[in-house]
């Protein structure tokens, strides 16, 4: 916590003083006071400052979360050393809220939203505990409990409904629309009784990882449910994580919706970007930043509506060694800006990022999601994949009016990764799974790493341009050998686009590291 700008605050005196810590741990004035103190109470004080102020000694907030802790001691005054062990630590976890907020009131998201709101609350009761293994994948089925078969409902609001006390073993669920009419279910997600008919559960309307609060549809906007002529099953999957393996735990988890009949102006749709869950997308050990992209390229948004789509809210997710998560938008190949970017995520506090202004996409645009890992703590590869342990890189922009797209995602191709571990590592690229050719990579040191990130770079990609209905689009194209598989990486580059700061012309403590 060397080089941290902080906040001081008296309780005795009633004062607050701006100040930073030096690479030596002590806590220092800063020259410029640029805190102002609102109120102050019992149990916390109000303080106003810019986001940024172009003091080299003040942290520059970036939009996203960011990470601080709270230092208490009790009886101790004029501590000049952040280590003191008088002082009483507490991480927490703050989000950047651009312009008045970023999210509705409660009266208006609720209260207000429309007369006729029902509240329908989709949760497990399954008689069994959670499983005392690491992952376990719960799914729960439920019929809509009103009339689906002859009306179309929105869904304007959904939030966790998470038991009390199991904060801790809920990492992330998703919620599914089903196609055909599915018995109503609870149990393992890979169990053999499951309902055969599960598999059309596969139509994405929700996602929600730990940390994240409800997810709010702008007024003109839901998310269609019913009207098809049949009844509408929903689909709750709930990825518990257990690392302690406890026992006996019961759990009643899953999902609310807020739905009204009063239709809004358009549907809304989901769309998942990222990297295809696959081993094809692993990390080597001991990286410090590996930075892997996920394409979603002009082939597959060819398929958006002429109009575009507009996308109002972003949830980007990663597991355990992701650190900074973004998504770009191109046109015509150059970057012409950000759709969310979060430069210092953390696993265990995660959020929906509501978008002003929305951003519009238009058909044939590329959008890029990008996220960078640190394995320094790791001996062995971090595999793509579902577990914990394994790593993920999605971003679920949330949109109207809605689309057939609801899968862009990419991977490195597997005939790339073949030839690689074949010419430069000798192995048998033909027979070998993708996992055993990078396990069989016994060290990454020596330029191995850099040479193989060069690959990832440059190499061609597998695509997923899917349907609700998991369905690929056409690819269209005049070359009969092209498809998604095996596709060469779209042609990108940087634009010119607004940057909120110049690190020369308005410094903040963020640069300090170039001074080390």
């Amino acid at each position: 916590m060397n080089s941290s700008d902080v906040l001081m605050y008296d309780n005795a005196k009633r004062e607050i003083m701006d100040s930073y810590t030096n690479r030596d741990y002590k806590i220092i004035p800063d020259l410029s006071q640029d805190f102002q103190l609102l109120r102050r109470r019992k149990d916390h004080v109000v303080v106003r400052r810019k986001l940024t102020t172009c003091d080299s000694r003040d942290y520059a907030f970036q939009r996203g979360t960011t990470q601080f802790y709270i230092a208490a001691s009790f009886g101790y005054r004029n501590l000049v050393d952040i280590r003191d062990k008088k002082w009483i630590l507490d991480k927490k976890f703050g989000k950047v809220i651009e312009g008045p907020t970023d999210q509705p009131s409660t009266d208006e998201s609720v209260s207000s939203l429309e007369r006729d709101v029902q509240l329908v609350i989709v949760n497990s009761n399954s008689p069994d505990p959670v499983p005392n293994v690491e992952t376990t994948y719960e799914c729960i089925i439920r019929k809509m409990p009103f009339d689906t078969v002859h009306k179309t409902y929105h869904i304007v609001r959904m939030e966790p409904y998470i038991t009390p006390g199991n904060e801790h073993l809920v990492h992330h669920m998703e919620v599914f629309l089903c196609r055909d009419e599915v018995e109503e279910w609870s149990g393992n997600c890979n169990d053999p009784k499951k309902p055969k008919k599960s598999k059309s559960c596969s139509h994405v309307i929700a996602a929600w990882a730990m940390g994240e609060g409800p997810i709010h549809y702008p007024r003109e906007a839901g998310l269609p449910i019913g009207g098809k002529g049949k009844n509408e099953y929903v689909m709750v999957e709930i990825h518990y994580n257990n690392p302690e393996l406890h026992k006996g735990v019961m759990d009643t988890s899953g999902f609310q919706f807020y739905v009204t009949g009063m239709l809004r102006t358009y549907d809304a749709g989901i769309m998942e970007l990222g990297l295809i869950y696959s081993d094809a997308n692993s990390v080597p050990p001991n990286q410090k930043a590996w930075a892997m992209n996920g394409y979603c390229p002009s082939q597959c948004t060819q398929n958006l509506p002429e109009e575009g789509i507009n996308i109002f809210a972003s949830q980007m997710h990663a597991h355990l060694t992701g650190r900074k998560l973004w998504t770009s938008q191109y046109r015509d190949g150059v970057q012409i800006g950000d759709v969310n970017r979060d430069e210092h995520y953390s696993p265990h506090w995660q959020h929906l990022q509501q978008l002003r202004p929305m951003v519009r996409v238009m058909p044939g645009d590329t959008l890029v999601t990008t996220c960078v890992y640190d394995t320094r703590r790791r001996s062995n590869v971090t595999f793509g994949g579902y577990g914990i342990t394994d790593e993920m890189c999605v971003n679920y922009i949330y949109y109207y009016p809605a689309s057939e797209v609801e899968v862009c995602k990419s991977a490195i191709s597997n005939s790339t990764l073949r030839a690689y571990f074949s010419q430069r590592h000798r192995m048998d690229g033909k027979t070998m799974k993708i996992s055993d050719m990078y396990n069989g990579v016994k060290d990454w040191s020596n330029g191995v790493d850099e040479e193989f990130y060069n690959v990832l770079n440059v190499g061609n990609v597998n695509m997923n341009c899917l349907k609700s209905n998991g369905e690929s689009f056409e690819f269209k194209s005049k070359d009969p050998r092209q498809g998604w598989e095996n596709m060469a990486r779209p042609r990108l580059f940087s634009g010119s686009f607004i940057r909120t700061r110049d690190r020369f012309q308005c410094p903040a403590m963020n640069d300090m590291i170039n001074f080390e």
